[in-house]
Parts: C-alpha cells; sequence; structure tokens
C-alpha cells in the first residue's frame, strides 16, 4: 500500500513537473489575454525575465538580472524550445555572444567584444569541438588578423 502511495505521488510529481507551460509570476499578457511575460525570482539579488515574442505561450527570450543589471540574455531565435543564441553582459556592455546559428544544439561561433564592440571571433564551423578560425578586430570594427587553425 505504502509503494502505491509512493508511487502515484511520484506519478502525480511528474505531471506537474513536465508541463511545458512557464511557471513565474505572469507580469504582462498579450492582447488576447494570454500571458506573455514572466517574472522568476532565483534569489534577493538575481532575478529573470522570461519574454514569449511568439506568441506560442512559451518564452523565447530570457533576460536575466543581478542586483538590477542585465547580466544575460538567452534567444531562442527558430522557437524550438532551446536557446540558439547567448548574450553576456558586465555592467550593461555586452562582452560576448555564443552563437548555434545551425540550430543543433552545438555552438558554432563565439564573439568576444571590448568596450561593447567586436574584439575576437572564434569559429568552429566542422562543430568538431574546437576552434578552427579565429578573427581578430581593432576598435573601428576593422578585421586586423585571421588564423586558421589545423587539428
Amino acid at each position: 500500500m505504502r509503494r502505491a502511495t509512493i508511487f502515484l505521488a511520484a506519478l502525480a510529481f511528474s505531471f506537474i513537473s513536465c508541463s511545458r507551460a512557464p511557471d513565474g509570476t505572469v507580469t504582462h499578457r498579450g492582447r488576447d489575454g494570454r500571458p506573455d511575460q514572466w517574472v522568476y525570482r532565483i534569489n534577493k539579488d538575481t532575478f529573470k525575465i522570461a519574454i514569449d515574442t511568439n506568441g506560442d505561450g512559451r518564452p523565447d527570450v530570457v533576460k536575466t538580472y543581478k542586483d538590477n543589471e542585465l547580466v544575460e540574455v538567452d534567444s531562442d531565435r527558430n522557437f524550438n524550445g532551446q536557446t540558439d543564441l547567448v548574450q553576456e553582459y558586465s555592467h550593461g556592455i555586452l562582452t560576448r555572444e555564443i552563437h548555434d546559428d545551425d540550430f543543433d544544439g552545438k555552438p558554432e561561433t563565439i564573439k568576444e567584444f571590448r568596450h561593447g564592440k567586436l574584439a575576437i571571433v572564434e569559429r568552429d564551423p566542422q562543430e568538431r569541438g574546437y576552434i578552427d578560425i579565429v578573427e581578430y578586430y581593432d576598435d573601428s570594427g576593422k578585421l586586423i588578423r585571421r588564423e586558421v587553425r589545423q587539428k
């Protein structure tokens, strides 16, 4: 009897936790009345704002704030439920982007920024797990050097 009760409780919990709908505090609704923005409190200094940009009821952009300052933006650009662009910020200035441009779950490009301007691009076009191409840019955004690495 006890095993049956534990099994039913676990089964009920799995149905509740597998919900595809966001469970944060709704802070905005679209014209159709459906929620399209949620806030999730992580701790007293950190929270996330999740935004549904295409009206499917699932967040496509998640912004993370620490001490009321933007630190990261995760985007699902093809609306398949997986993050394919991560943008990292320091003091509100973009410092790094990680791109999965073919939407297969593996990053192909990492962009590093200096003072908000593109400084270095690292590419793994073959998706072998290591950087094949490194491009260096000057402060005006001009490519100054390109290295192709062989492995």
